[in-house]
């Protein structure tokens, strides 16, 4: 050995993945801890706080109003974390059955933030039955991603609606924009980008829709 500059580590990345999540995944169950842990003060706090005498405490109605919205704050921050470690958990099988409603639900409470920043509503609507499919869920959940970002950088205000089907034995994941113009829809279709990531799609087993009319291809 001279002087290491020729060895080569080689990382798989499917191993880089598995330790992010296993990081994430940890750390997700460390701040549910802390949430419950306010919750269940908060909770206790309130208890103490119905149990006084009004003429006791000061402003009672508005010490109650503020714990309650502590306590949905709690609540709201557990289902972010909770969403983070299902994703987190993410990497640990390199192929695996999917249900495309739940990676659906799961990645849209994940990126809301981003239609946020463009005033937009991001909903979305599940199917009725399972919708399975055997797929690589970092790879899957990139791809949607990707193609909610492309559609975002197009749009401002208004909602935007995922919505997985099955027809014909055909997955379709529709991604509709209720203000959709002609000129943003040749615009997000027409990309190089877009084009891109229908292919990957297809090639996995799903077809990306593009509409203003979630029931039309």
């Amino acid at each position: 050995m001279k002087d290491g500059k020729n060895i080569v580590i080689a990382i798989n990345n499917q191993n880089v993945l598995a330790f992010f999540g296993k990081i994430t995944a940890s750390m997700t169950h460390e701040i549910k801890n802390v949430l419950a842990i306010i919750q269940e003060t908060s909770g206790l706090i309130e208890d103490i706080v119905n149990m006084s005498d009004t003429a006791d405490l000061k402003n009672k109605e508005r010490f109650i109003s503020s714990l309650e919205r502590i306590q949905a704050q709690i609540q709201r921050g557990i289902h972010i974390t909770s969403n983070l470690n299902r994703f987190a958990h993410s990497p640990d099988n390199e192929q695996e059955q999917i249900d495309l409603n739940d990676l659906i639900q799961q990645l849209s409470s994940l990126v809301t933030r981003f239609a946020h920043l463009k005033k937009v509503k991001l909903m979305t609507v599940p199917a009725d039955s399972p919708l399975m499919i055997q797929a690589n869920s970092v790879h899957l959940q990139m791809l949607i991603f990707n193609a909610i970002e492309i559609v975002l950088q197009h749009i401002e205000s208004g909602t935007l609606t995922l919505i997985p089907i099955q027809e014909n034995e055909q997955l379709k994941m529709h991604i509709n924009y209720d203000l959709m113009t002609d000129e943003q829809f040749n615009c997000i279709s027409g990309c190089e980008a877009w084009s891109a990531i229908q292919k990957n799609l297809l090639g996995i087993g799903i077809h990306i829709v593009l509409s203003s009319n979630p029931r039309h291809s």
